[in-house]
C-alpha cells in the first residue's frame, strides 16, 4: 500500500482520472444550470449539503474530492520519500526545489479547503440610510454616488458605509472592485439611482493559504530556474 501511495504512475492515474470527472462536471453543469447557478456564491462545502437531494447531479464533486484527497496524499509520500532518500547538503536547492512546487499544489488545495469549509458568503439588499448587522458587525449604508471616470463606459458607483464592530466606528467607500475589509471583505456588487444597492460579505479563510501557496510556487520555480540555468553554463 505504502509503495502504491508513493508511486508516480499513482499520480498519472490520479490525474487521468480527475480530467475524466472534471469533463463530467463541464457537461452536467450547462445541463443544469439552475442546480448549479449559484455553487460560486456559497461555501462548497455547505453548496453540497444544501443540495444534497441532487446528488445524481453533483456525484462528480464528490469524485473530484475523492481524487484530490488522494492525490495529495500521493504528494506526500513521494515529497518525503525523495527527500529521505536523496537529500544532501550539495543537492539541497536541485531536490528541494521540485518538491517546493508541489507543497504549494498542497498548500493551495489545503486553501480551498478552508474556503469550503469555514468560508462566508453572503449578498445583503439595502438602502441607503439603512443598516444591517452580521454577528457584532453593523453596517450603515450613508451614501450612494455615481461619478464618472476617465477610460470607463459606464458611471462608478461609491458607497459610502459607517461600519460599527463593538466600540469601534469606521467610515469607508466601497466601490466595485475595490471592497472594504473589516473581519469581513464587503463588496459593493450593483446600485441603483434610488439608493438601493447590494453589499456582498464574505470572509474566506482560504485566501491566506493561497497567497502563501503561490510564495512557495514561486520560490520553487526559482530554485529550480537557478538549477537548470546552472548546468546550462
Amino acid at each position: 500500500m505504502l509503495r502504491l501511495l508513493k508511486s508516480i504512475k499513482t499520480a498519472l492515474v490520479i490525474l487521468f482520472l480527475s480530467i475524466t470527472v472534471f469533463v463530467a462536471g463541464s457537461i452536467y453543469i450547462p445541463r443544469n444550470l439552475r442546480l448549479f447557478s449559484d455553487i460560486n456564491d456559497i461555501p462548497l462545502f455547505r453548496w453540497l449539503s444544501l443540495n444534497y437531494s441532487s446528488i445524481g447531479k453533483t456525484f462528480w464533486i464528490y469524485l473530484a474530492i475523492f481524487l484530490m484527497a488522494l492525490l495529495s496524499l500521493n504528494m506526500i509520500f513521494c515529497l518525503i520519500d525523495d527527500i529521505l532518500k536523496r537529500l544532501s547538503p550539495g543537492t539541497i536547492v536541485q531536490r528541494l526545489s521540485p518538491h517546493l512546487i508541489h507543497l504549494s499544489v498542497l498548500i493551495v488545495l489545503f486553501g480551498h479547503l478552508m474556503s469550503g469549509l469555514m468560508g462566508f458568503k453572503k449578498d445583503i439588499p439595502v438602502k441607503a440610510g439603512e443598516e444591517f448587522a452580521i454577528e457584532s458587525l453593523r453596517i450603515r449604508i450613508d451614501s450612494v454616488e455615481f461619478v464618472e471616470v476617465k477610460g470607463e463606459d459606464q458611471p462608478r458607483w461609491r458607497i459610502g458605509l459607517s461600519i460599527f464592530d463593538r466600540d469601534k466606528i469606521k467610515r469607508a467607500v466601497a466601490e466595485p472592485a475595490r471592497p472594504v475589509f473589516n473581519r469581513y471583505g464587503i463588496y459593493a456588487k450593483s446600485a441603483e439611482p434610488d439608493g438601493r444597492v447590494v453589499i456582498g460579505l464574505v470572509d474566506d479563510p482560504g485566501a491566506f493559504w493561497e497567497v502563501v501557496g503561490a510564495v512557495v510556487f514561486v520560490a520553487g520555480s526559482a530554485g529550480l530556474f537557478s538549477t537548470r540555468f546552472r548546468k546550462g553554463m
